[in-house]
């Protein structure tokens, strides 16, 4: 078994480049942290590498690819003030779309927790498949991973030109957007739900862009209470999710 003692170990160095989202998307490779997403992360073959300290040996002491390590690097490759002393390296799953599911399609959102939540939802309501535009915070952001739980496993997730991927899977999904100030198709979704639908979330200050507005099948807007101006766009996202898929 390697030992590493070293906050200055070149592995160690080339590991928290993953922390990065250009080094997560040019390696195909994340960072994760936390005993139970290291071993669920197993049962799905994507890890490479695993890092621990003394206490976790016994729980990885067949994989082959152990290192033990020690406080402060534990300390150095966390994300948080009390690291979790369990680490891996793992590489991004090959997935393929998952056509007989809803879509999840994400248009710029900024926060982590906002991610994480509308992954989790996503999984939990059927959409198992999500397109994210190529300014939407990364899914391998060590905030988001903390938020997912590992649940992003066995889903589709891409990132690309949303505008490019809508287009191709028109003839496949109805497409619903989100834009506030336009129609509500609202009911007329919810008396359908004949189709295989992509639901599209907007940026939390600005929405759906126009231009991904413009490809839609339909829009929706939740019916609040006037006292309410608006919800967050993860607890509004699970809910029109929860409703689709129901």
């Amino acid at each position: 078994m390697n030992e590493i003692t070293s906050i200055k170990n070149n592995l160690i160095i080339d590991t928290l480049k993953l922390k990065e989202k250009k080094s997560q998307f040019s390696e195909q490779k994340y960072l994760t942290e936390g005993l139970n997403i290291v071993k669920e992360s197993l049962d799905h073959n994507v890890v490479e590498v695993i890092f621990c300290t003394k206490k976790h040996i016994d729980d990885f002491k067949n994989f082959e690819n152990l290192y033990l390590i020690s406080e402060n690097v534990a300390q150095k490759l966390s994300d948080v003030k009390t690291n979790q002393e369990v680490f891996a390296i793992c590489r991004f799953e090959n997935t393929s779309l998952f056509e007989q599911n809803n879509l999840l399609v994400l248009d710029n959102i900024q926060d982590p927790g906002n991610l994480g939540t509308l992954i989790r939802s996503a999984k939990a309501f059927g959409f198992k498949n999500i397109l994210c535009s190529q300014d939407t915070v990364s899914l391998y952001n060590p905030k988001v991973l903390r938020a997912v739980q590992a649940n992003h496993l066995g889903m589709h997730i891409e990132y690309g030109d949303i505008k490019t991927m809508l287009n191709n899977l028109k003839s496949k999904f109805k497409i619903i957007t989100t834009k506030l100030g336009q129609k509500n198709d609202l009911d007329i979704i919810y008396q359908q739900k004949e189709h295989q639908y992509a639901l599209v979330l907007g940026n939390e200050g600005n929405g759906v862009s126009e231009e991904i507005y413009q490809l839609s099948d339909y829009n929706c807007i939740l019916n609040l209470d006037s006292q309410v101006e608006s919800l967050n766009v993860a607890i509004a996202g699970s809910i029109l999710m929860y409703n689709l898929a129901n």
